[in-house]
């Protein structure tokens, strides 16, 4: 077919605004912390932009059609979309609306607050009007339909039942990305993906049987509004779908961490889209869909997942392993994006619960994870001739699989010193039976306006207590 690989997305657009700090201090004028500015305002295209950047991610193209109002954000908002290859869009200007902006403040990739600037009021017919008439102009030359719904008043009933009543007449796929409690706006669509507690809500049901649950309101559903699936999102436990006549089919979630489920739902939408407008079959696109979302949980932000990321995630630990001289071109890139580089070493033989708590809590507080693992020669120098018990290659490998690791450098030395005065991290981070003056670098990072992080140990685990143990079973 001559419209393989083209869909339309239409729907609330918003721009994420993200101001990125440090907080070291509460405000003498009133007890609330005071966040200093780092980096400059990132800026993102969220809400159905967010869907349609991670469609073009995948090398399909997409039309996106929206409403913004007459004002700065609309012209970022532009901008951003022009910057996107593979997208071709259209915005309707509404003088009399704002722009829906969502300004979020973070600090150590947590969010302390977010403000929100918007109008929600419903769409005036003549703006109605434009944008199905552009949707008209476009729906031929694609076969899959995204209406992305953030309840923000673009999307009235009656704009919602004329795009779908098109679509069905043309054949065309329709999914839902539904935010309205009653679905019966979204009545005759293909695919609605509901999360959770959206779908809770739309059915005024719960129960404590989660699995059962969804099979049986996502049934009642199906039945009432027509709908062919529903696709169920649950954040970091994975994805559901349920068709009529069928069994359930229930996907883990691939993440490995979970940063940030902001835009994992758009991740889902847009890989579910893509996939079928490229002929594979549901199942397939839904299989790739909960991959990709894996991915974007464990980002911060709303963000992109490239297909290329899908493909070489079974494979990732291969490329963690890294030469020094990879790690300092790698950190040009991260440096320019204004990423917080963070560092930690250790022998980690034997891995234990203690270790991978420890590399979590360091990687939530930094952007990009070095690890400097000590070589079978470095631990034989600090440990003795009988350690490591596992061999350097195992606990790279081991190590490499863990998504809040991102990269692990071997070295011989007794310190890593010198990949510390190399590398220049931002953060060094060191377990809490440290004391900050006695970690390898405390001078030196001051050098570059760095600082020492104590992370909080898990008591009682440790490789030796481990093989202390073991010793006295046997």
């Amino acid at each position: 077919m001559n419209n393989l690989g083209k869909v339309i997305c239409i729907g609330d657009i918003i721009l994420d605004t993200y101001c990125i700090g440090d907080i070291d201090r509460i405000s003498p004028e009133a007890p609330i912390p005071v966040l200093k500015q780092t980096k400059k305002l990132k800026q993102n295209l969220g809400g159905s932009g967010n869907v349609a950047r991670n469609i073009v991610a995948t090398s399909t193209k997409c039309h996106l059609i929206s409403l913004v109002g007459h004002d700065n954000e609309a012209k970022i908002i532009n901008r951003l979309c022009k910057n996107e290859k593979n997208l071709s869009f259209h915005l309707v200007i509404d003088k009399t609306r704002h722009t829906t902006n969502k300004i979020r403040f973070v600090s150590a990739n947590q969010q302390i607050l977010r403000v929100d600037k918007e109008s929600t009021k419903l769409i005036e017919k003549s703006m109605e009007l434009q944008i199905l008439n552009n949707f008209k102009k476009n729906i031929d030359n694609s076969n899959v339909v995204v209406i992305s719904d953030y309840n923000k008043g673009m999307l009235s009933r009656n704009l919602v039942r004329k795009i779908i009543s098109i679509c069905k007449k043309k054949n065309k796929i329709t999914i839902i990305d539904p935010k309205k409690e009653d679905f019966s706006f979204y009545e005759g669509a293909t695919i609605i993906t509901p999360n959770l507690k959206e779908l809770y809500a739309a059915t005024k049901l719960f129960s404590n049987d989660e699995k059962k649950s969804i099979n049986l309101l996502s049934k009642n559903l199906i039945n009432k509004f027509n709908f062919r699936a529903v696709v169920t999102t649950k954040s970091a436990d994975g994805i559901t779908l349920v068709e009529k006549n069928k069994d359930p089919y229930h996907l883990p979630s691939n993440a490995k961490e979970v940063f940030d489920v902001s835009g994992a739902g758009d991740t889902v939408v847009s890989y579910i889209a893509s996939e079928l407008s490229n002929n594979k079959d549901l199942i397939k696109s839904i299989e790739i869909a909960n991959r990709a979302a894996g991915i974007a949980v464990g980002k911060f932000g709303t963000v992109v997942v490239e297909k290329k990321e899908i493909h070489s995630s079974k494979n990732k630990c291969t490329d963690k392993v890294s030469s020094l001289s990879s790690i300092l071109n790698t950190l040009k890139e991260k440096r320019a994006m204004r990423n917080v580089i963070g560092f930690t070493n250790g022998c980690f033989d034997i891995l234990h619960q203690g270790h991978i708590d420890y590399l979590k809590k360091a990687r939530s507080k930094c952007d990009y994870l070095i690890l400097a693992l000590n070589s079978d020669f470095s631990v034989r120098k600090l440990k003795g001739s009988s350690r490591p018990i596992i061999n350097e290659n195992e606990r790279s490998f081991l190590l490499s699989n863990f998504e809040f690791v991102d990269k692990i450098i071997l070295f011989d030395e007794q310190t890593p010193i010198k990949l510390i005065k190399k590398i220049k991290p931002n953060i060094i981070f060191k377990g809490d039976d440290y004391k900050k003056k006695d970690v390898v670098g405390f001078t030196e990072i001051k050098k570059w306006k760095g600082k020492i992080i104590l992370i909080k140990c898990t008591e009682g685990l440790s490789t030796s207590s481990i093989i202390e143990r073991i010793k006295n079973e046997t």
